[in-house]
């Protein structure tokens, strides 16, 4: 299998990395506009990794590098993703991505390319990081388990004891999400909700336990309830960068509105964006943790499946622990709490793609049941710990 991979920062260098361990993965080719930084985070050790200029603006530039390939992956920006479907189409190749743009908050932009995948006999299979992707795979696992879908909820810990704020992924992709109006579907209808809101207690399990949760944009809330049946599903996250995000919130920092200051009009989130820190490198995060300028971070996910079988309601809650960064750093010097199980998980789905006999573009639980066991299986070899857990309607 030849892979493309759009992008080079730090869940790229995961992808990558794992690729190139893979048997079935003969060539690893990465793709990015500033070579210089790319450098810095693509390990090109393995005669099997690559490296190239390539904007992925540029359609035909991509479907060039891109010919000859069974699959590219953006694992840059989402706001790639219609270019590089584009040409993935000109390139007759399968396609891949980690999250979408959805401009208008609630239209998952991929799923317009389905018919003309469909007719090319391709497979794009969209949104496959943790969140979206593995909590859309739970959430389908336990669906299927149940007679009749009420709600879907996914819940989150993102949490590092630092000394110094630090972004452990794309600062534009995760402003982004966190500024954004958060999408709720409820009582059948697509809702926007206000960031940081409707918050409530939620029993994480442990070491986790009791948490504040609040309301984020996620992806997966415009594409589950496509393929799940349900009335309700909503997305809520919590820990220390949470907390700190919910703080710039408050101080305005994250408003899009131009302010006045010193007779000039600036807008704060772009200020904001500008003096944001950048991922650090996987030479960087070493150093981090050697110097215990990050002692530790943590990750986990619970999807909480809420409905009725034989009658009887029932609540599914299934979770994924992700290995926290002082075992990431054992195993994977150089990737954060975040880039591991993002890239780990991206990697999973790709191992994927050559056995999934439908054609067009779908999310994870769009998936058929045996090539989701498949991924959940490889996850668990990779140190994600998948469990399940059946409520009575008492819980």
């Amino acid at each position: 299998m030849k892979v493309l991979i759009i992008g080079a920062g730090a869940v790229a260098s995961v992808i990558s990395k794992h690729l190139a361990k893979d048997p079935s993965a003969t060539e690893i080719i990465c793709g990015s506009k500033d070579l210089e930084r790319a450098k810095e985070f693509i390990d090109r050790s393995c005669g099997k990794i690559k490296l190239v200029k390539l904007d992925a603006a540029k359609i035909a530039e991509v479907a060039k590098t891109a010919k000859g390939a069974d699959l590219i992956i953006n694992a840059s920006l989402p706001r790639f993703n219609e270019n590089i479907l584009e040409a993935a189409l000109e390139a007759h190749v399968n396609y891949q991505d980690l999250a979408s743009e959805l401009v208008d908050l609630k239209t998952a932009e991929q799923l317009k390319f389905n018919e003309r995948f469909q007719k090319e006999r391709l497979v794009g299979l969209i949104n496959t990081g943790v969140a979206p992707g593995i909590d859309n795979l739970l959430a389908r696992e336990a669906a299927d388990k149940l007679d009749e879908v009420e709600a879907i909820n996914i819940r989150l810990v993102e949490e590092q004891q630092t000394s110094e704020f630090i972004f452990s992924w794309s600062a534009e992709t995760a402003l982004d999400e966190l500024t954004a109006l958060p999408l709720l579907y409820k009582n059948n209808e697509f809702v926007l909700s206000k960031p940081f809101g409707e918050v409530e207690e939620y029993e994480f399990p442990q070491p986790f336990g009791k948490r504040h949760i609040f309301t984020i944009y996620g992806d997966e809330v415009a594409t589950l309830p496509f393929y799940i049946k349900t009335k309700n599903v909503d997305y809520k996250s919590s820990g220390t960068d949470i907390e700190f995000s919910k703080a710039l919130y408050r101080l305005g920092l994250f408003n899009k509105t131009p302010i006045e200051l010193d007779g000039k009009k600036i807008i704060p989130l772009e200020f904001f964006k500008r003096i944001a820190p950048k991922v650090p490198t996987p030479k960087e995060m070493v150093k981090f943790v050697k110097d215990g300028v990050i002692e530790n971070a943590f990750f986990t996910l619970v999807v909480e499946v809420i409905g009725r079988e034989n009658g009887r309601k029932i609540k599914i809650k299934n979770s994924a622990t992700f290995p926290d960064l002082k075992e990431i750093t054992e195993k994977f010097p150089g990737a954060t709490y975040i880039s591991y199980p993002t890239g780990t998980a991206a990697f999973a789905f790709s191992k994927a793609i050559p056995k999934i006999k439908n054609y067009g573009v779908f999310p994870p639980e769009a998936l058929d049941e045996d090539i989701r066991k498949d991924i959940l299986v490889d996850l668990e070899s990779k140190g994600i710990v998948i469990s399940e857990q059946f409520l009575s309607d008492s819980n």
